[in-house]
């Protein structure tokens, strides 16, 4: 979908030619990022700049490594163009995802392509204190194995899977890790690392990746749900993330579905969560194979069926496994559910289906989706668009990244530009 260049009517104060100087040169950026080989006369005449003022940002962006030359383009009747392109590889951002059982590490390019990661195993019953030398240790190895000097990291976004306040970078609460709520991310690791922080949530990030390098370019306001061994949302709304009061928006998988359902991590009862997440689908297998159930999932789990997981489940339905179709099928009905609700209440362009369930299960995913066109209101309901995230199973990871990342696409006064 093609971008436009947008700017909210009186959000530059007249005179004030530092704020003006930010915005034309991040323009300027956005259009070599997306438009490239593009020449200055293009990124004029798209960006409705003089040229001279082009050619001074041009100048500035090159000298700073962010752009560069890559030769002449066609000839109008004139001499050829230079034209331009964003010099990816000279800054990098790392991402660093924080799961229930690993951590993930990644340096990312500008334009968020992943040139190095890593996994580890994490055990988060140690607490956050303990983990954060392993993790602080696993930021300086991606970094340092790399030879990149410090001045060339643009910094460090790190994502967890809970609500977090993004001013503080404090983990606010832990559903699925207990003993990390209240835990100041940011400042631990600040104190450990001089690289500028960036905390989030990791549906959020994920949204955000989404939003700037995958499926949701070029959109003001969708969703983006992640639908793993947990359940969770990101919303954009008018090119900016809506985090709520104190960032809990978008806890997507604590909406109530059934009054009296089980009770869910989070102390509330009936949650999506709790009904038809990974982890409540993976549940469901075992529970049903002890009552009797037939289903190869416990072949797959060489007949322990404690083992099984929801790599298992999803195995099985690829198989064709119909216990493990049904349940899985019927947790994307659930889902479906939870989405119209969402579709009604924001009315959004778009809708981003990512985690394991949706990317590994077309089950599934054709079940939301087509759950949630048929329950969503007909007027909202009818055209939305429901995609699979394009950042695949590393959009929390590449999320991460992506926070420090759009630092340098983003100014203020400017509608997120990509």
């Amino acid at each position: 979908m093609s971008r436009m260049i947008s700017l909210r009517s009186g959000a530059v104060r007249k005179g004030n030619q530092k704020l003006i100087k930010s915005i034309n040169r991040n323009i300027i950026l956005n259009i070599v990022r997306e438009y490239a080989p593009v020449s200055r006369a293009d990124a004029a005449r798209i960006s409705r700049l003089y040229p001279a003022t082009v050619s001074s940002i041009v100048n500035d962006l090159i000298a700073e490594g962010f752009v560069r030359e890559v030769g002449l383009g066609d000839s109008t009747g004139g001499r050829q163009p230079v034209m331009l392109e964003l010099n990816t590889g000279a800054y990098l951002a790392c991402g660093v995802s924080i799961e229930v059982d690993h951590l993930r590490v990644c340096l990312t390019d500008l334009e968020a392509k992943v040139m190095v990661s890593e996994e580890q195993a994490l055990v988060w019953q140690d607490g956050p204190r303990k983990c954060l030398p392993h993790i602080v240790k696993a930021i300086r190895k991606i970094i340092d194995t790399q030879n990149i000097p410090g001045d060339k990291v643009l910094g460090i976004g790190i994502v967890y899977p809970g609500p977090v306040d993004t001013s503080s970078g404090t983990i606010l609460a832990s559903p699925h890790m207990p003993g990390w709520g209240g835990y100041s991310l940011k400042a631990s690791l600040e104190s450990e690392l001089p690289f500028e922080i960036f905390v989030d949530n990791d549906a959020n990030a994920a949204a955000w990746g989404e939003k700037w390098f995958g499926a949701a370019g070029g959109y003001s306001s969708f969703l983006y749900i992640m639908a793993d061994y947990g359940l969770g949302g990101g919303i954009v709304i008018d090119d900016q993330l809506y985090r709520g009061r104190n960032g809990g928006a978008g806890e997507f998988g604590h909406m109530t579905v059934d009054i009296n359902g089980p009770q869910c991590k989070c102390g509330n009862f009936g949650c999506l969560d709790v009904i038809a997440s990974g982890t409540a689908v993976t549940r469901r297998i075992i529970k049903d194979i002890k009552s009797g159930a037939e289903t190869v999932c416990k072949e797959l789990a060489g007949g322990d069926i404690e083992r099984i997981t929801l790599d298992t489940v999803l195995e099985a339905v690829a198989m064709g496994d119909s216990h493990a179709c049904a349940i899985v099928e019927e947790s994307g009905r659930y889902v479906g559910i939870g989405l119209a609700n969402l579709i009604n209440t924001f009315n959004p362009e778009l809708i981003v289906l990512g985690g394991q369930l949706a990317l590994k299960s077309d089950v599934f995913f054709e079940s939301a989706k087509e759950t949630a066109r048929r329950r969503a209101w007909l007027a909202f309901g009818r055209d939305i668009s429901i995609v699979p995230s394009v950042l695949g199973q590393d959009a929390c990871m590449v999320g991460a990244a992506s926070l420090a990342l759009t630092t340098v696409f983003q100014s203020p006064g400017m509608l997120a530009y990509a």
